[in-house]
């Protein structure tokens, strides 16, 4: 038998009136008892309509997809806040428990039956594979009802449960049995409890704590490179550093201690620091959360003495807080560099834009992961079967796309496709379908026009093209020398076969100024749209808080914002893929999170892309989740929601932001390394509409 802090309840309770002040309380007491006697991550939802079968059918289908996403034990299903009881569910369980049926049963296979407990049909605690059953082989129209459609919902529910085979068992219970000790805690949140989940709080509460520590220890390791160091501020900081800087730390200054004196050193008032500026390397500012007032005191005292770079504080590791950004030493000779230019000049023209936004019917098909080049940042550095996949697996995968998920066109991607051994049977097979291609290349085997010219006579539409940095960096980054001759000499075999292309740039620190740049290259070189990518460390690199080319927002957004601008002057439709909308304020309709991909064509549709029949490297949400949903938007935005949860983070200021709902946030890895200092809330009304901000942009449309 599972300990009972191991069992994870979902209660959905149908209510039979509107929700008073007194049902949320009892509501919130129900909560607080369930999710301290049971696991901690145990939920509460409740919800009232005057149609009481769309009311239950809500509550089922909310219940389904939160066991999808973390899997809970029971769903406890309670008609009316009365009979909510944890003394009754503590017997119910018991009961449950006891049974011999109870080992998890696959929805696929079931060979034995999950327990239903009922009593009699106010309350129902159904194991979850009985849940997962009925909506695999069940339409949520016939959830609760019947054959004779006389029975209350509730029994109904009960009978096609037994029909599918699950052992219905009815006992009798009474509710004012509370022979448990009632825990203490305090008030949950209300409506969908909890309201702000508590997985989702503990984790955040990891990210900042590992901020803190990874700050922390950049701070200090930057300080140890000093040789003499005058400590502002003489607490509890101060005390912590002194026996790790040792005989570095040549003045301690404070402005009310001074005269005291503090591990063996006198401490002096700050006016000493003006008369020791030039015997001093750097100034270490110990109060925490001063450090602006502290650093304009010290401008004030020290007047033209004053040297920023040798003042080291905490905020020195910490993104701006009052949302202005800054231009930071340059990580490479990137800004140095010469630009570099198309030797010819050919701007798409006569590009038919739309402010439209649908759905997209675009589905991605990896033909394994292979490559010629080793991009530092790659999404599969990480991946151990790097093999492609058989020619017949690609085929079927097509297949499923046109014909199930009614796919038009497909992104092909790797690895690298190009080098695909099977790529033309594939086009061949695609232009047999009427699956219109894309290649996501690196361009390295298009610098043979002979090549580039075959893809074309194949069928290939357009190349959605790599061009993460210029010359020597593109070198660096991909870790091939002469790969980025082989990107110019790409886009000339391009134009000269009139080939259309779009481009994909990852923002890393080392490409950070180059960005207006390479805007400027894709319109000059007949680019039709540029996509910025922010880097996403997923997989295996969400566990990595020492990836040197990784950068923090504000550090990126001058130089993205000034490519913007030149690509808003020129006409070249440009996307900022995976920020935050409030790092990209002027600039938001160009950016799109998980919520807003869907809607853009030159995207990917969630059906394919997240479906079970396929191989892509995603999640694969099982059928029946994706058969509840009434419509395509309704089923992209949960997706959308669930890559949200289990991939990024949202502050607490996230919390009252009014496009919190429809913006991913920060990556957990970034929360984790960097703090979400730079998020600045807007004010206003919450917006739900996932295209609010990008229905004010024009779209390239293929033709």
């Amino acid at each position: 038998m599972k300990q009972l802090t191991d069992i994870k309840i979902a209660a959905a309770i149908v209510l039979d009136k509107g929700v008073s002040d007194e049902t949320r309380l009892r509501l919130n007491g129900f909560y607080s008892e369930l999710s301290c006697y049971f696991h901690a991550e145990s939920l509460c939802f409740f919800y009232y309509d005057g149609d009481d079968l769309n009311a239950r059918r809500t509550l089922l289908k909310a219940a389904i997809l939160e066991d999808y996403h973390q899997s809970f034990t029971y769903l406890l299903w309670v008609r009316g806040i009365d009979n909510a009881s944890l003394s009754s569910l503590r017997r119910m369980v018991s009961a449950a428990q006891s049974g011999d049926v109870l080992s998890p049963v696959s929805t696929q296979t079931s060979s034995s039956a999950a327990t239903v407990i009922v009593s009699p049909f106010d309350v129902i605690l159904a194991d979850a594979a009985a849940i997962r059953d009925l909506a695999c082989k069940y339409t949520e129209d016939a959830w609760f009802t019947a054959a004779d459609g006389k029975m209350s919902p509730e029994e109904a529910l009960c009978i096609n449960l037994k029909a599918l085979g699950h052992k219905v068992h009815s006992i009798t219970l009474t509710t004012n049995e509370d022979d448990y000790v009632r825990p203490f805690k305090f008030s949950s949140g209300v409506q969908y409890l909890p309201a702000f989940h508590l997985r989702a709080t503990k984790t955040m509460t990891v990210h900042t704590e590992m901020a803190i520590i990874t700050k922390t220890a950049a701070l200090i390791k930057d300080i140890l490179k000093k040789k003499a160091i005058a400590i502002y501020g003489a607490g509890t900081v101060a005390t912590s550093l002194l026996p790790l800087l040792g005989e570095t730390v040549r003045l301690v200054v404070d402005k009310n201690l001074a005269g005291n004196q503090l591990m063996g050193l006198n401490i002096a008032p700050t006016e000493a620091l003006k008369t020791h500026n030039h015997d001093i390397d750097s100034i270490v500012i110990t109060p925490l959360g001063r450090e602006a007032d502290i650093r304009k005191y010290l401008q004030e005292l020290l007047g033209d003495q004053y040297d920023d770079h040798k003042i080291i504080g905490l905020d020195s590791y910490r993104d701006t807080t009052d949302g202005s950004v800054k231009k930071t030493s340059v990580l490479s000779n990137t800004e140095t560099e010469a630009p570099y230019v198309a030797s010819f000049r050919a701007p798409a023209a006569n590009l038919k834009k739309t402010r439209q936004r649908n759905i997209t019917k675009r589905g991605v098909l990896y033909v394994g992961y292979l490559c010629n080049v080793r991009c530092v940042f790659c999404y599969y550095a990480y991946t151990p079967a790097k093999d492609w996949h058989s020619l017949q697996e690609c085929k079927k995968d097509a297949h499923q796309y046109r014909t199930v998920y009614g796919n038009e066109c497909v992104d092909i991607t790797g690895g690298e496709p190009t080098v695909y051994p099977h790529i033309f049977e594939l086009l061949d097979y695609c232009k047999e379908i009427e699956l219109t291609p894309t290649l996501i290349t690196n361009m390295q085997a298009l610098a043979k026009k002979e090549k580039a010219l075959k893809f074309k006579e194949y069928g290939v539409y357009d190349f959605l093209c790599s061009i993460h940095a210029l010359g020597d960096t593109y070198d660096d980054l991909t870790k091939v020398k002469g790969s980025w001759k082989n990107v110019m000499t790409a886009l000339e075999n391009l134009h000269a076969i009139d080939m259309k292309w779009r481009a994909n740039c990852t923002m890393t620190a080392v490409n950070r100024h180059q960005l207006r740049t390479i805007a400027e290259l894709v319109y000059d070189a007949g680019g039709r749209v540029i996509n910025f990518i922010n880097y996403n460390p997923f997989g295996e690199w969400s566990t990595k808080m020492d990836i040197d080319f990784q950068s923090r927002h504000f550090e990126i957004t001058p130089y993205l914002k000034e490519a913007l601008d030149y690509c808003d002057s020129v006409g070249l439709e440009a996307n900022v893929r995976y920020l935050p909308f409030c790092i990209m304020k002027g600039h938001e309709n160009k950016c799109y999170n998980y919520p807003q991909l869907s809607y853009d064509i030159h995207e990917w549709d969630y059906c394919s892309w997240f479906c079970v029949d396929t191989r892509n490297i995603s999640y694969h949400v099982p059928k029946y989740i994706r058969s509840i949903f009434k419509s395509e938007d309704e089923y992209h935005l949960y997706i959308a929601n669930k890559v949200k949860r289990d991939g990024f983070c949202q502050s607490d200021r996230c919390m009252f932001c009014s496009v919190g709902f429809i913006c991913d946030g920060f990556t957990n890895q970034y929360a984790s390394r960097f703090g979400t200092d730079e998020m600045q809330p807007y004010q206003g009304k919450i917006i739900t509409d996932p295209a609010w901000f990008i229905r004010n942009q024009d779209k390239v449309v293929d033709e």
